[in-house]
């Protein structure tokens, strides 16, 4: 995509006139260096698959812009690292499309499941109220799904959630799901899921069971539960051999990460914009599946990993 260079609403002021608070704030913003050279401060979200992103960024800009790069990979939160491009601690970390239209100002309740759609509203929005620019968004979606037993599922034929909707109100409801007690109660969860598949009539003829986030795979993985919650791009899908089931009429929100920039830096260092898009779209769901599970389940390296995915991909 084409980024729009717009520029900041609000010169920032104060940056030199704060004395020594001045001085320390400079230290950890981007600046003009010595020779005219730019530093580019690289944040992310305080997990695995955010770490990859991060420092995917920082490898790419390392090795392809012509700026000093500072690694800020773990920042903090989402309210951490929004905070911190916005006032230009850090330049850059990757957003999800669904986190920034749900959580990040103006917040929406209005759920959009088209990725495209998603991603140019937000962008907007980001230009407009921040002064901020998404670039290149990656293809893989981390949002809520159903996995199933591989199992259960050859038994049933069952791999999409319309066809679990029909598999439940045929009277087939001699299962266990298993689930975290938020989603089992949140209206964006089982019960909107249950009401927009149409096997809400069904419910209390279905076995839940509760367990923490982390333990649903592993509960669906071994048979004790037949279908669970997950995220779509947990390493554990693949660890366990799950299938997930299609949301093919469109429930869930889309989560595509792209690349979040302070437009400040894509100015004063506009070689940072090509490097950083060619990232997004190499990133499959199998991809990021595969690069989290070998840090996370086979204790890999973040960097490491992130370097070698680039090289390999030919983008370092």
């Amino acid at each position: 995509m084409t980024v729009k260079h717009t520029r900041r609403q609000v010169l920032k002021r104060g940056a030199v006139a704060g004395g020594a608070v001045g001085l320390t704030s400079l230290a950890g913003c981007s600046s003009f260096l010595g020779g005219g050279g730019t530093a580019v401060k690289v944040g992310s979200k305080q997990f695995t698959e955010q770490e990859l992103l991060g420092h995917m960024a920082y490898e790419a800009l390392d090795a392809n812009a012509d700026v000093e790069v500072v690694n800020e990979v773990g920042l903090g939160g989402t309210t951490t690292n929004f905070r911190a491009v916005k006032s230009d601690e850090i330049d850059l970390y990757w957003e999800y499309t669904g986190t920034a239209w749900a959580t990040l100002p103006p917040k929406h309740d209005e759920v959009i499941t088209d990725p495209q759609q998603i991603y140019q509203k937000v962008d907007e929005e980001v230009q407009s109220e921040h002064s901020l620019d998404f670039l290149q968004r990656a293809p893989f979606n981390n949002t809520y799904v159903l996995t199933a037993n591989p199992d259960w599922v050859e038994q049933t034929g069952v791999e999409t959630l319309s066809g679990f909707a029909e598999y439940v109100n045929g009277g087939n409801t001699d299962f266990t799901v298993v689930l975290n007690a938020e989603f089992e109660n949140r209206a964006d969860g089982w019960p909107g899921v249950a009401k927009h598949y149409g096997f809400d009539g069904a419910l209390s003829d279905i076995q839940v069971t509760n367990v923490d986030s982390g333990l649903t795979y592993q509960t669906v993985g071994q048979g004790d539960a037949q279908v669970g919650v997950g995220f779509n791009t947990n390493p554990k899908i693949v660890r366990f051999d799950l299938t997930v089931l299609e949301d093919d009429e469109q429930f869930f929100p889309v989560y595509n990460p792209a690349p979040l920039v302070n437009q400040d830096a894509l100015e004063s260092a506009p070689s940072i914009e090509e490097p950083l898009n060619a990232i997004g779209p190499t990133l499959s769901t199998e991809k990021i599946r595969s690069l989290n599970k070998q840090v996370s389940i086979d204790g890999g390296d973040p960097q490491k990993t992130a370097r070698e995915f680039l090289s390999n991909e030919g983008l370092i």
